[in-house]
């Protein structure tokens, strides 16, 4: 660890006790004071629902100086894998109209091949409720 921080580390994440052969953290850097908190179930529920994987104290001590993470939400699995189905979809018919002869003309069968995949993918990527609001 380096005696020098600037402002941009997250020193939320860093143990202020220090480790074994680094350097020791100057003195207005050491947490001193400790202050505990009571919780009743339901707002350890809570506190456990928001925290992810910080440690309790950990995600307080952020929350009350207002340097929390952003908050990313879970990976829908299934869009995840219908994006990457129509993503192969779409190479392959890129790649047959990069291999035909740069003078000739996109078929008829082949421009509707790409508008079809180009609209599919386009409604996976930009959920119907958006497109609502705007008509």
């Amino acid at each position: 660890m380096k005696s020098e921080r600037n402002n941009d580390d997250d020193i939320t994440r860093v143990s202020k006790r220090g480790k074994f052969h680094t350097d020791k953290l100057p003195e207005k850097e050491i947490r001193h004071h400790c202050i505990s908190v009571r919780l009743n179930d339901e707002e350890l529920i809570i506190l456990d629902s928001k925290r992810g994987q910080y440690k309790k104290g950990e995600w307080l001590r952020m929350a009350s100086l207002n340097k929390l993470p952003p908050v990313l939400p879970e990976i829908n699995r299934e869009a995840w894998i219908k994006l990457g189905s129509l993503s192969q979809d779409l190479s392959r018919l890129l790649n047959h109209l990069d291999s035909k002869s740069p003078y000739s003309e996109l078929t008829r069968t082949e421009l509707f091949a790409l508008r079809r995949q180009i609209k599919t993918l386009r409604d996976h990527l930009i959920p119907l409720t958006f497109l609502e609001q705007d008509r």
